[in-house]
């Protein structure tokens, strides 16, 4: 008896796929392989125990029963799914905390290179006002001479690269005469002294821009009437230096 309803039972379970198999049937996405498994091992106890009544009671609880088991997967996974978002996420955030301490570690050292940069600014800024306030070189010359001396020429080499290294730097070249002669032929003789230095110093490097002229010939020597050895100070070339803009 039992064997025979076990068979009608296997002949339930196969008929519809033997009448199903010339037509294709796709498969429903909602249907698990635990699901079809617990099916078919419900019918088959449901038939044993119960017969063929048993054995869609039993099949639609295997339906169940494995519906439950796919579902617990699924939350399993989705939950060890979320534990390494996270964990990814952790991980993020204190990558990002450390990368927020850099940040603020390098704006310090910033700060403080730029407080050290002004200092040492405004310390070079002063040593150059000093030096450029007191900067004074007289070039001196023969009677009716323009020629440079030697000695001269080395202290208006290293002042042609002071103006050549820094653009800012101007120097004012004022031409004196002794009052010897008359007032156009000192005039003149005091140009040539002027255009000799000028000269010098822009052939060396010196951008003309730099450099401001101004001949006074005899006007502003400083042994007027003398003719001692002191009329050497009056046949010069006056140089001093300021910042452009000052």
């Amino acid at each position: 008896m039992h064997t025979k309803t076990l068979l009608c039972s296997l002949l339930f379970i196969a008929s519809p796929a033997i009448m199903a198999s010339p037509v294709y049937q796709p498969k429903s996405p909602s249907t698990s392989h635990h699901e079809v498994t617990a099916a078919g091992v419900g019918l088959v106890a449901g038939t044993l125990i119960a017969g063929p009544f048993g054995a869609i009671i039993g099949g639609s609880m295997g339906v169940f029963a494995g519906h439950q088991q796919s579902q617990t997967e699924t939350i399993t996974e989705q939950q060890h799914f979320i534990s390494q978002l996270e964990q990814d996420l952790e991980l993020i955030n204190t990558e990002l905390s450390q990368s927020k301490l850099q940040i603020s570690q390098l704006e310090i050292s910033q700060q403080q290179l730029q407080s050290e940069f002004n200092l040492s600014q405004q310390a070079y800024d002063d040593n150059a006002q000093q030096f450029i306030d007191s900067y004074q070189f007289d070039v001196y010359f023969l009677s009716n001479s323009d020629v440079i001396h030697s000695h001269a020429q080395q202290g208006l080499l290293k002042l042609a690269e002071l103006l050549k290294n820094n653009p800012d730097i101007g120097a004012r070249i004022d031409a004196h005469s002794d009052w010897r002669g008359s007032n156009d032929s000192n005039f003149e003789l005091a140009k040539t002294r002027l255009n000799s230095v000028e000269g010098y110093l822009s052939l060396h490097g010196a951008n003309s821009s730099q450099i401001l002229t101004t001949n006074y010939g005899e006007n502003e020597n400083i042994n007027n009437g003398s003719w001692g050895e002191e009329l050497f100070y009056d046949r010069r070339v006056s140089i001093t230096l300021s910042f452009f803009g000052c």
